[in-house]
């Protein structure tokens, strides 16, 4: 009897013992099992990896995207209501309640002009920070319905939601884009000071920093001497300046240096069916520098003077009403715009394509004193002071 019961526990023990074994070994062969699928596809993977190196650095760039590609800011819309402002001047005029950031003069040149100023605007990283500006431009040339131009008026730029001006030009204060953020600026203060230089973004896209700045300066008080300048400030002072012991040609020649071929930006038309509707426009330019003769063109004498010049008014359709006007600048008004007392000195009518009008007078400085006023075809009355450049003398046409 004893001995049945032993054999009975042994039997159990022996039992226990088996039934544990197979559970270890159970596991051990799912954990074996485990291991080999991980190694196997660790092996599968660097295979991969090897055969396809470029696309796993794209989708590691992918899993560290930069500042740009993580701010979740929509530049379009944050654009949007200078976009809207600058449309809106375009097409209608400036008007008492417009309000555009930063006010840039060229507001008050653009009203009601954009075939004379066909504006554009582009949404570029023009600083390289990641983050895109808005540049509004004039477009030189349109293919396949996009702008083309290199003169910048204005420059936006926006950090944490909140736009500011980065800066501003005008037609007589301008920039041309050269690539990389620098510009090419020319400007002028009058017959005896021409400016030009270069600039570009900083870093943040904030403000312009100057890499050259030249200008011509009178000597002394004697105004009998222009001096030439240079200094890497951004400002018209001789006392921040080195004056330069170099010739008129030369001191031209560094502004050929600087005015390399400029890069035209891709712009959006303000507006795309305005050009189609524009009215005509009127041009100006001396006799001399064009090939229109008195045989192809009328005459009006305004005085005669061995100082006297002839200027040619042309266009480019049909202007109504067309006078030439004397001017007398008499004050200046909290925007900076001139104003004038004005008479008419010369009616001609109706100035078309086919028939410009030579006019002889005598310019006595780079204050305007002629301008000339007509009607448009939409019926528009436009009054435009004729003016000198102080860069080139070349002649210029300023609303007013």
């Amino acid at each position: 009897m004893k001995r049945l019961i032993i054999l009975s526990i042994l039997s159990s023990v022996l039992l226990m013992c088996f039934t544990g074994c197979g559970n270890e070994t159970g596991t051990g062969s799912e954990s074996s099992a485990e291991a080999t699928t991980s190694e196997s596809a660790e092996i599968e993977t660097a295979a991969s990896t090897e055969d396809n190196t470029e696309s796993v650095t794209t989708e590691a760039a992918t899993e560290q995207p930069t500042e740009a590609a993580t701010d979740a800011t929509d530049y379009n819309e944050a654009y949007s209501e200078i976009i809207e402002g600058f449309r809106s001047v375009i097409t209608d005029g400036m008007g008492d309640e417009t309000e555009i950031l930063g006010d840039p003069s060229v507001l008050y040149d653009i009203s009601g002009r954009e075939a004379e100023y066909n504006l554009g605007y582009a949404i570029e990283d023009l600083s390289g920070d990641g983050i895109p500006e808005l540049a509004i431009a004039t477009i030189n040339e349109k293919r396949d319905g996009i702008g083309y131009g290199d003169l910048v008026y204005a420059v936006y730029t926006c950090h944490d939601d909140t736009v500011s001006l980065a800066f501003e030009g005008s037609y007589r204060s301008s920039y041309h884009y050269k690539g990389d953020g620098t510009f090419f600026y020319r400007g002028s203060g009058g017959a005896m000071y021409s400016i030009f230089g270069s600039f570009t973004l900083q870093p943040d896209g904030k403000s312009l920093k100057c890499n050259d700045y030249y200008f011509t300066y009178e000597k002394d008080e004697t105004f009998t001497e222009i001096g030439f300048y240079h200094n890497t400030t951004g400002v018209s002072d001789k006392e921040q300046s080195e004056e330069l012991n170099i010739t008129e040609d030369e001191f031209w020649g560094k502004c050929t240096g600087l005015e390399t071929k400029p890069v035209e930006i891709a712009l959006t038309p303000f507006v795309e069916e305005y050009a189609a509707k524009a009215p005509s426009q009127l041009f100006v330019e001396y006799n001399a520098d064009t090939s229109f003769n008195e045989d192809s063109c009328d005459f009006y004498s305004v005085e005669q003077s061995e100082y006297a010049t002839r200027i040619v008014f042309s266009t480019d359709g049909v202007l109504h009403d067309f006078k030439l006007l004397s001017l007398c600048m008499t004050d200046v008004d909290e925007e900076g715009n001139p104003e004038y007392s004005i008479d008419d000195i010369y009616s001609y009518g109706t100035l078309e394509a086919y028939r410009p009008l030579i006019v002889e007078l005598v310019f006595y400085g780079d204050t305007p004193s002629y301008g000339v006023s007509y009607t448009d075809e939409t019926g528009e009355t436009r009054r435009l002071a004729v003016s000198m450049s102080g860069y080139d003398g070349s002649l210029e046409l300023f609303e007013f």
